[in-house]
């Protein structure tokens, strides 16, 4: 770092132009008039003198303290711009060094060896592949010379995009293997075209998510697909011919690079046939490996991608530098997005039920790594194709018929064929009025519904944020249910108790209100995925989480009572109706395994919430210092989603730290906790909470698993559900070896003896003098069973 002390005005750079004077003017002429100024005489610029203040900056920057900010109120934003020196190649897009020249003198219609044909094809893959991780084109596919050629100036005809313009110069016609590249780039383009069509269609975030810009580049959008196809396959059949002398290993390395561009075309074909979507991608794996195999043939042409093709893109931006992407990490980048778009056909493959929807959905955006924008666009478009929304049954109306209508007369065909009085004035009758009490509803939970579903389709980090506004809306369509329903109970007392008694209590409040509570638990876990708490917020955000799952589970406990009382009435009576007693006795399985899920996180999320209110008096958990904060504040920030949510949610701040806090503060507690600890803790009310609540969490995730992913109408995404519930099976098998760890330790040291000597140094080293300490599993390091459930190690210190 240095400051300047010499004057680099901008007048030492002026450039002042001579007068345009033809031949035949007159010798005096060439004096300036008099009515003109005079030249300003050029002086040259006085050498600019540096003094290193590295180490006067450093020792400045050591004295502030946290949080101090340093500003000049002198120093204004015109100034600050005014900074900027044109000349700056980093800012300013037209700056050369010296002997540059503003165009690229690279020829494309140089001959190229066939390893630079393989060295160039296998850069643009991955160029591409860096364009698919968010990488704009501008650093990308457009710093190379080839494509800019194909597409600028932009050619009128298909056949006009050449290497060329107006015919090869000097009647130099491309050779076999240029003819084989162009076909290759040209293809390339249109996948372009095709990514940038499938992407934009649906829901993505620009630049955030992928950047869909073409700098006033035509990718060929008008040219159908069949055209590139032809010429990959008259490329191929060039290679193939047994004329050319060419080594054998090489001619199968770009023949099995234009087959794969060919397979990769079609399957990014935005127009391609649902029905043929999953006979798409298998034919591309084939040609996979013998890419990766081949890829030490190749030479690289590094003249052949330049950055000053960007000076000619429509960019606000200057130049910036090409984004290199390694080979191999191009490979895999493109061996997942096959791989996660053939795993997105196997929708088409589904049970027309939405809870399978949402199964496979879940599953798809918990896929590690995660999902590419084009993928996630991919899945989209299955999922809100017309045949899957267009489906004969609405898709609210499903999901609401399987959870706590199923074999209902308030969804009995019937209610729809009665048409109202042709009088106004007489009351319509009760069947069709709950016919349209549904279909108000039906039609008001739409776009909630939907909205769901498009916030599944996004990656983890979005996915818990959109979340947020979702459950806002579910949250409103709640209170629009419960009007609904006070509608449907006054027209089914006028049916008689003897229909009433087959309809549960509001019923359309109690469906809306299970899937907010299920939304408000994966909120909550994928805070704990993303680790947006820290470890000493564990305690508050499980038992937050425990709160929130007691309630599912209190709530689906009296929809499984009700439809178990209406499955025994539909076998007891006279004439038993057997095909509703199956339908009731689907969705009771299906309930059950919702049940047995909600009480597994329940308990798990009790036991943890336990587990880190006992670390964090046993100091084994630090403690941030937050001078810039208060405990209310920061509640309220955390809980701030949450606040406007009804029936409240969120516990006031002071029940709230009455629960994460039972003996009082962290640093002093009282001497509750020391009779907690004592013996090594065996004989404390929270230790034996913490054991009784992991096993019965072992117990119901166990049930979970016995019932089968088809019963928790997952099975479409077997694999992937059952090993979710291993995942979470095996962290609460962690949680007990922790807690067991603890009680170890505490044992050790004999916690009753030395409670007092602790308590008078208010617990400061209690953690120290345990022996053990806790680690936290990191996300992404395969160290957690399950993301959302971090439960720590504890491990000799």
């Amino acid at each position: 770092m240095a400051e300047n002390h010499g004057t680099t005005s901008g007048e030492s750079t002026a450039v002042v132009k001579s007068l345009n004077i033809s031949d035949g003017a007159s010798s005096d002429l060439r004096s300036p008039p008099a009515d003109l100024p005079l030249r300003q005489a050029f002086h040259p610029a006085p050498q600019p003198t540096f003094r290193d203040i590295t180490e006067k900056f450093i020792r400045a920057c050591s004295a502030l303290d946290t949080g101090q900010l340093v500003k000049d109120e002198y120093f204004t934003l015109f100034e600050s711009i005014g900074a900027l020196e044109i000349m700056d190649p980093k800012m300013d897009s037209g700056f050369l060094q010296p002997g540059e020249t503003l165009e690229d003198a690279y020829d494309t219609l140089a001959p190229l060896l066939p390893e630079e044909v393989i060295g160039i094809m296998d850069q643009l893959l991955s160029y591409e592949m860096a364009w698919h991780r968010g990488y704009p084109l501008s650093q990308t596919l457009f710093t190379s010379v080839y494509i800019d050629k194909l597409l600028w100036p932009e050619p009128k005809t298909f056949e006009q995009a050449q290497f060329y313009r107006d015919g090869p110069p000097d009647n130099k016609r491309p050779g076999v293997l240029l003819e084989v590249l162009r076909a290759y780039c040209l293809a390339l383009i249109k996948c372009c075209d095709f990514v940038n069509a499938k992407v934009t269609s649906r829901d993505y975030y620009e630049e955030e998510d992928f950047c869909t810009h073409t700098y006033n580049r035509v990718l060929f959008v008008g040219t159908p697909v069949d055209v590139f196809s032809r010429e990959l396959d008259a490329a191929v059949e060039r290679m193939e011919d047994t004329d050319l002398e060419m080594n054998l290993a090489l001619q199968e390395a770009l023949i099995a690079r234009l087959n794969f561009r060919k397979d990769f075309l079609v399957a990014l074909d935005f127009h391609s046939p649902i029905e043929r979507l999953d006979k798409s991608w298998p034919p591309i794996f084939s040609n996979l490996i013998s890419l990766n195999a081949t890829h030490q043939l190749g030479k690289s042409v590094p003249g052949a991608f330049s950055t000053k093709l960007q000076r000619r893109l429509a960019s606000t931006v200057p130049p910036r530098p090409i984004v290199e992407l390694d080979f191999a990490d191009a490979f895999q980048t493109l061996k997942q997005l096959c791989l996660d778009c053939e795993e997105a056909t196997h929708f088409t493959r589904l049970e027309p039920d939405p809870l399978e929807y949402q199964s496979f959905l879940w599953a798809y955006a918990s896929r590690n790594p995660t999902p590419l924008p084009y993928s996630r666009s991919y899945l989209a478009t299955l999922l809100f194709h017309p045949t899957t929304l267009n489906a004969t049954t609405s898709i609210p109306l499903a999901d609401l018929r399987t959870l706590v209508l199923p074999a209902s007369p308030l969804l009995d065909p019937t209610n729809w064929t009665l048409s109202p009085p042709r009088n106004l004035m007489l009351p319509k009758p009760p069947r069709l009025q709950l016919a349209l009490y549904i279909d108000e509803f039906i039609e008001r939970s739409g776009q909630p519904y939907l909205e769901f579903w498009t916030a599944l389709g996004q990656n983890r980090c979005r996915l818990r944020r959109m979340l947020g506004h979702v459950i806002i809306s579910w949250d409103q369509l709640q209170n629009d249910a419960g009007i609904v329903d006070e509608d449907i109970h006054a027209t089914l007392e006028e049916m008689g108790t003897q229909v009433q008694d087959q309809v549960l209590a509001y019923p359309l409040t109690s469906w809306t209100y299970a899937k907010k509570l299920t939304m408000l638990e994966k909120m909550i876990l994928l805070g704990f995925e993303q680790d947006i708490y820290l470890p000493d917020e564990y305690a508050g955000q499980y038992f937050f989480l425990s709160t929130v799952s007691s309630r599912r589970r209190d709530l689906l406990s009296n929809i499984l009572a009700h439809l178990q009382y209406r499955h025994r009435c539909l076998l007891s009576c006279v004439e038993p109706d057997l095909p509703k007693a199956a339908e009731v006795e689907e969705s009771i399985g299906y309930l059950q395994t919702l049940h047995a899920g909600a009480t597994g996180i329940w308990s798990l999320s009790t036991a943890l919430f336990h587990f880190y209110t006992l670390l964090m008096y046993l100091r084994l958990l630090p403690i941030p210092n937050r001078p810039f904060s208060s405990e209310t504040l920061r509640y309220e920030l955390r809980m701030k989603p949450f606040l406007t949510l009804q029936p409240p949610e969120v516990l006031p701040f002071e029940e709230f730290r009455e629960r994460v806090r039972p003996f009082g503060d962290y640093v002093a507690p009282d001497a509750g906790f020391w009779k907690e600890v004592a013996d090594g803790g065996s004989g404390g009310r929270l230790w034996k909470e913490i054991d009784a609540c992991v096993r019965d969490a072992k117990e119901a995730f166990a049930s979970v698993k016995k019932a089968g992913a088809k019963k928790a109408r997952a099975g479409g995404v077997e694999r992937d559900w059952g090993r979710e519930v291993q995942g979470v099976l095996a962290s609460c098998v962690a949680l007990g070896v922790g807690a067991a760890g603890v009680k170890g330790a505490l044992k050790e040291v004999g916690g009753g003896k030395a409670g007092g000597k602790r308590k008078a140094e208010g617990g400061m080293r209690l953690g120290l003098e345990l022996g053990v300490k806790v680690e936290i599993p990191g996300i992404g390091t395969g160290k957690r069973y399950a993301e959302g459930w971090v439960v720590g190690k504890v491990v000799k210190g």
